[in-house]
C-alpha cells in the first residue's frame, strides 16, 4: 500500500511504517529516517500547485515553518521533497509521537474526546504553551487562522506543538485591511471561528486566533466545543446567547454583504 503512494526516492530514504490520515488534500504517514533513526511525520500533498490559492497555502505554509519553527512550541519543518511527477510535494515533519513508530500520535481533539485525562495543571500547562505559540507568531504579524484542538499536538509530557499553517496569512508590511477577498469565511473550522469571519467581513486582525484559542479553552474545561453551530447562522445564535450582541452600528461597521441579514434574523429573535 505505501510503496504505491510514495516516491522511491522518498521510500530509499524514509521507511514508511503507518498512514497517519488520508484526505482531499494528501497522506500523512509516520516513517523512519534510514540514515538518522529519526522518527518524522511525512505530509504529500496532492498537485500542492494546481490553482493559485493552492500553490498560496503550499508556499506559505513551507515559508512560515521555516521562519517560526524554530519555537518550542511550534512544529518543525525537517525537508521539502519533491515528487517525481513535480506536482505533489512531500513535507517532511518532526513527529510528536514517542520513539516507537508503532505508537499512536496524539492531538488536543483525541485527548478532549477521551474525557478523564487532562487535569487542571495539565490544562493551564497546555494552554500557557498556546498562548506562547501565538504570541511569537503575532510577533512577527501572522495570524494562524485555523486554531483548532486537532492542530495542536501534544506528547505523553503535554508538549505542545501548533501545527497545520496551510491557512496562516503574513500581516508584516500590509495595512490593516490586507486582501479581505482572500479573508474568506472558509477560513478554519467553524466552530472556532471568530464573529467577523462569520459574519464576512472585508478585514479582521490577530484578535481572531484569540478568539479560536478561547473556544479551545473553553472545550478543555467543558469537555465538549462550546458553540458547535450546525451552520453560519446557528453558529451566531449559539455565540449571541453567550455574549451580549453588537449595536447595528456594529455590525454596520463590518462592512459585510451579510449584516442585513443577520440584522434581520437578530430583529426577529
Amino acid at each position: 500500500m505505501c510503496a504505491a503512494e510514495v516516491d522511491p526516492h522518498v521510500a530509499q530514504r524514509y521507511l514508511l511504517k503507518r498512514r497517519l490520515g488520508k484526505g482531499a488534500y494528501g497522506i500523512v504517514w509516520k516513517a523512519v529516517d534510514r540514515r538518522t533513526g529519526e522518527v518524522v511525520a511525512i505530509k504529500k500533498i496532492f498537485d500542492a500547485f494546481k490553482d493559485k490559492t493552492d500553490a498560496q497555502r503550499t508556499f506559505r505554509e513551507i515559508m512560515l515553518l521555516q521562519e517560526f519553527g524554530d519555537h518550542p512550541n511550534i512544529i518543525r519543518l525537517l525537508d521539502v521533497i519533491p515528487a517525481e511527477n513535480d506536482r505533489d510535494i512531500y513535507l517532511v515533519f518532526e513527529s510528536m509521537g514517542p520513539p516507537d513508530p508503532a505508537s499512536p500520535d496524539t492531538d488536543l481533539n483525541a485527548v478532549i474526546c477521551k474525557g478523564t485525562l487532562l487535569k487542571d495543571t495539565h490544562k493551564r500547562y497546555i494552554f500557557y504553551q498556546l498562548l506562547q505559540a501565538t504570541k511569537f507568531i503575532h510577533s512577527g504579524r501572522v495570524i494562524h487562522r485555523d486554531q483548532k484542538p486537532s492542530n495542536v499536538l501534544l506528547d505523553a509530557s503535554c508538549l505542545v506543538k501548533l501545527c497545520d499553517f496551510g491557512l496562516a496569512r503574513p500581516l508584516s508590511g500590509l495595512p490593516e485591511v490586507p486582501e479581505g477577498h482572500a479573508l474568506t469565511e472558509y477560513v478554519a473550522t467553524r466552530w472556532y471561528r471568530a464573529p467577523e469571519v462569520l459574519l464576512s467581513s472585508n478585514w479582521y486582525t490577530p484578535g481572531v486566533d484569540m478568539w479560536s484559542l478561547g473556544c479551545i479553552l473553553g472545550e478543555m474545561l467543558r469537555g465538549r466545543p462550546l458553540f458547535p453551530g450546525s451552520s453560519t447562522l446557528h453558529q451566531l445564535e449559539l455565540i449571541l446567547a453567550a455574549i451580549p450582541p453588537p449595536s447595528k452600528e456594529d455590525l454596520l461597521a463590518l462592512g459585510s454583504g451579510c449584516n442585513v441579514s443577520v440584522l434581520q434574523h437578530l430583529g426577529s429573535q
